[in-house]
């Protein structure tokens, strides 16, 4: 597939910022154990918001007509598409109650906006993987291994985030210890990536699979044009199996180990996030330049 740099974005950066504010959400539960303030938790709010919203925004460039997106909203019932939108939009109201219970002093209602609030954090997460794990028509992502890593990847770099959230409370509050959170889900999260990638060595679906022949070698004789369509420049990227391999190396190095390496023996926390942001930058570049789409067996290529 053709990646599309604002849909890379719009994953990782929204990925980021949920992932912040259910940490930050489960931190306030927690605010006397970590010593967070209320000013903290409101600044670390701000940057989430900042990070979710920016996503967002940058997830309508990939629209062809930007009037569109209202559209998306519209088929609830059969698309993870409009179910990220809409529990997206619930997201904003659902916040400000939440804000405004703490503010105002009604400890009976932030528990459950709370909660409601984590909750809904995740469920976008996992309707954004779904949204390409639903496809059956490229096999690499028809797993769940797919929502599962948008989950994973985003909870991840959110708790990577939290402890960089967490230095700009006053310095008289003392040092941060180290994130475990983060650490371990750093390191189950180079592991997970790891399964990922050795799920789908090589290619396993044939022309002859597509179109339901079981004995023979069926191979292509014209591929009925002669120049590149639509479908050959979106759907037939090819990337190089050497630079594959670089891009792998560089997503798990930056994306998981320097980071873990970071928070375990620095107090680093604001270059391990900008790190780890970056490497998953790095693999969701890949993600969608490996996949390869099975229309691309009706035009020469003998396996996806």
């Amino acid at each position: 597939m053709k990646p599309a740099l604002s849909v890379i974005f719009f994953t990782v950066s929204s990925g980021a910022g949920l992932g912040l504010l259910v940490w930050l959400l489960i931190a306030s539960l927690m605010a006397d154990h970590i010593r967070m303030d209320g000013a903290t938790f409101y600044k670390g709010v701000v940057i989430a918001a900042l990070m979710i919203t920016a996503g967002l925004l940058s997830s309508t460039l990939h629209l062809a007509n930007r009037k569109n997106a209202i559209f998306s909203l519209v088929r609830v019932k059969t698309s993870w598409l409009s179910r990220e939108g809409l529990l997206a939009l619930i997201l904003y109201p659902l916040a400000a109650l939440h804000l405004a219970a703490l503010h105002f002093g009604w400890p009976h209602i932030t528990p459950f906006t709370l909660w409601l609030l984590v909750a809904d954090a995740i469920a976008i997460l996992y309707c954004t993987g779904m949204i390409y794990a639903c496809l059956r028509t490229i096999p690499r992502w028809n797993t769940w291994m797919t929502p599962a890593k948008y989950v994973l990847f985003g909870l991840m770099s959110g708790s990577v985030l939290l402890p960089a959230a967490l230095s700009l409370r006053p310095a008289e509050v003392g040092p941060i210890g180290k994130p475990m959170v983060a650490i371990v889900l750093l390191a189950v999260g180079v592991v997970f990536y790891i399964a990922y990638l050795l799920k789908h060595p090589r290619a396993q679906h044939t022309i002859n699979d597509a179109l339901g022949f079981k004995r023979g070698n069926v191979r292509l004789l014209d591929v009925g044009h002669s120049h590149g369509t639509f479908l050959t420049n979106e759907f037939g990227f090819v990337l190089a199996r050497e630079k594959a391999r670089m891009l792998r190396w560089l997503a798990i190095v930056f994306g998981f180990i320097v980071p873990m390496l970071l928070c375990y023996f620095t107090q680093w926390f604001w270059s391990a996030s900008f790190i780890c942001i970056a490497g998953l930058l790095v693999e969701r570049w890949l993600f969608f330049a490996e996949a390869e789409h099975v229309v691309r067996l009706y035009h020469g290529q003998q396996r996806v």
